[in-house]
């Protein structure tokens, strides 16, 4: 009885893998096919240093593969290395053609730098555009545009431009609370280098919790600003320019963002360093001095500013 059913087992066994071989088969076969029949194209940019991952995610919610996992195993299959750019890409393209589409890089487009720290000003003239229609594009989003390598199509208006800054700042930086966003452009604005940035932050921190006015020569610079020179250097007289960003004149943050901050200037917010320091400068030369009492500070002032 026992031998009957182990021949009887053998064969439905086989019978049950082969028949897995073949439905996997036709499955992986299922994702290699275009997502749709139709010609139609759409946009797709794939940012300086996006990841694989992350590639295949957007490509997956435009539509235009059925599996990212299955794309990012052919990519690693084949080898592939994605490209930056611009690209028109189509749903009636097979995995293999997009794949390979995007190892093709800059497809009609610009390249566009913009440095951690700028002013939303400053990004509509390093991109071309006019400066009210990028303005009012990006009302109520300084401090998420976010500084990075972007390659832009020809044509590209100030309204794509700023939600293309947007979607990237809220895919690598998050969801992110309006005082850290803050603190995060002072930080970037009020630092010559990462590695000061946590103390710094630690600094302002200590500062707002014992309700003293963060005196930050940035944000007096931000009132001044104009299209002659958007951080101009200030005078002691400036620290009595009326404006609800001056941080002489007023304790707490100011009301937005005065730039957009990178990465590291918004880790920084969120998680500060504790030190002894209350105060800081920049000699001649820009490095940092920092001081536990104002009249450190004030010694500092002379030794290294005079």
């Amino acid at each position: 009885m026992t031998k009957t059913r182990k021949n009887t087992a053998v064969p439905f066994l086989a019978r049950f893998s082969v028949l897995a071989l073949v439905g996997a088969g036709l499955y992986l076969y299922f994702l290699t096919l275009p997502v749709s029949r139709q010609a139609s194209s759409q946009e797709f940019i794939v940012q300086t240093g996006q990841s694989a991952q992350s590639i295949a995610k957007n490509l997956h919610s435009n539509r235009l593969i059925r599996s990212p996992l299955y794309f990012r195993l052919f990519v690693r299959i084949k080898s592939l290395t994605l490209q930056a750019g611009y690209y028109q890409l189509s749903p009636h393209q097979s995995v293999s053609d997009i794949a390979h589409s995007l190892t093709r890089g800059l497809a009609k487009s610009t390249k566009l730098t913009i440095p951690e720290g700028y002013r939303a000003e400053q990004i509509a003239l390093a991109a071309g555009l006019p400066l009210p229609d990028f303005l009012a594009a990006a009302k109520g989003l300084e401090g998420q545009l976010f500084p990075d390598t972007y390659f832009l199509k020809e044509g590209i208006t100030a309204p794509e431009l700023v939600k293309l800054m947007h979607d990237n700042f809220l895919q690598k930086a998050g969801s992110v609370d309006s005082s850290t966003l803050i603190l995060a452009s002072l930080i970037e604005r009020e630092t010559k280098g990462d590695a000061e940035k946590p103390l710094v932050s630690g600094i302002l921190h200590k500062r707002l919790a014992n309700d003293w006015p963060l005196e930050l020569d940035a944000t007096v610079q931000y009132i001044k600003g104009s299209a002659r020179d958007w951080w101009p250097q200030t005078s002691l007289s400036d620290r009595q320019l009326p404006s609800r960003y001056n941080t002489y004149l007023h304790p707490g943050l100011p009301p937005s963002p005065i730039c957009n901050p990178g990465l590291a200037s918004l880790k920084a917010a969120a998680s500060p360093e504790d030190s002894p320091y209350w105060f800081y400068l920049h000699d001649r030369e820009g490095v940092i001095r920092y001081a536990k009492t104002n009249a450190e500070h004030t010694q500092n002032i002379q030794t290294y500013l005079y």
